[in-house]
């Protein structure tokens, strides 16, 4: 898989990183988790928040960039019940599968090195294609290789960088209905969203576009394959609780995430394309 574009190196805790130089693009996605860290256009400021405060040495699931929750979105429910926050795949390597592309667009594909018992346990298999030019492409790809029908929740969990969140707003979720983890209850968006609070909603919505706008840029974010469309940012006290987040952090990022979590069941043989394009 030879490409003059990405090669591997060690960061300064002498983990893999898929380091990408491109004439139109730079980007970093870490073996560990699979996670893209990082993605700046060429000529332009970059799109992903990544915290300072990350563990980038293994140890735990990265804080910031692109996570990929999987196959549950939050906590483990039924028989999974105790088993990791977002699923496994944030915490395990990842092997390149596949590189291709020119000077024009360069292409990713990665899959998780899942033990032989999870897998069988699961009945699940998955990858996660990279799609990187002057925008970026992410599609979460599942197929049931079991007999039986099986339950799949998952999240592409990006994290924004934004220049100010107080002059921030997320454009196209008027009128949907949402759950609020906070208050435990279920509400209607009225006009824009504009985040001055803590906040972590699932916007129960497969609607395809929307978009994140502030005083400097307005990311157009389209999707496919999801059925809500998550919205996080923690806010000032809240952020000083999570030990990985940069106390101020809340300030320059907002998380917008297309996702599976009304119950979706994958049939035997069949897979499902999650998807998420940012421009």
């Amino acid at each position: 898989m030879n490409n003059p574009y990405i090669k591997l190196v060690k960061n300064k805790d002498a983990s893999d990183i898929f380091d990408l130089v491109h004439p139109r693009f730079t980007a970093q996605i870490s073996k560990f988790g699979g996670h893209l860290l990082a993605f700046k256009p060429t000529n332009q400021e970059q799109w992903l928040w990544l915290s300072t405060s990350a563990k980038l040495d293994g140890s735990k699931p990265i804080r910031g960039g692109v996570p990929l929750c999987w196959p549950w979105f939050g906590p483990a429910t039924g028989e999974f019940e105790g088993e990791p926050q977002h699923g496994y795949i944030r915490s395990l390597d990842w092997e390149l599968i596949l590189v291709e592309g020119d000077d024009k667009a360069l292409t990713v594909r990665l899959s998780p090195i899942m033990p032989s018992e999870l897998k069988e346990r699961l009945g699940l298999d998955v990858f996660v294609e990279y799609k990187f030019s002057n925008k970026l492409k992410i599609s979460l790809v599942t197929t049931n290789v079991s007999e039986t029908p099986r339950p799949l929740s998952q999240a592409i969990h990006t994290y924004f960088r934004v220049d100010d969140i107080h002059n921030t707003e997320i454009i196209g979720l008027d009128n949907c209905q949402f759950a609020d983890k906070l208050t435990k209850e279920s509400k209607q968006q009225v006009s824009d969203i504009k985040i001055d609070q803590s906040v972590d909603r699932v916007y129960v919505t497969d609607q395809p576009d929307l978009s994140c706008k502030t005083n400097t840029t307005t990311r157009l974010i389209s999707g496919a394959g999801h059925d809500s469309i998550v919205v996080w940012n923690p806010w000032k006290e809240l952020a000083k609780d999570i030990p990985d987040f940069d106390d101020n952090g809340y300030l320059n990022m907002v998380c917008i995430e297309m996702a599976n979590t009304q119950g979706f069941i994958l049939a035997p043989g069949k897979t499902h394309k999650l998807k998420q394009n940012i421009r």
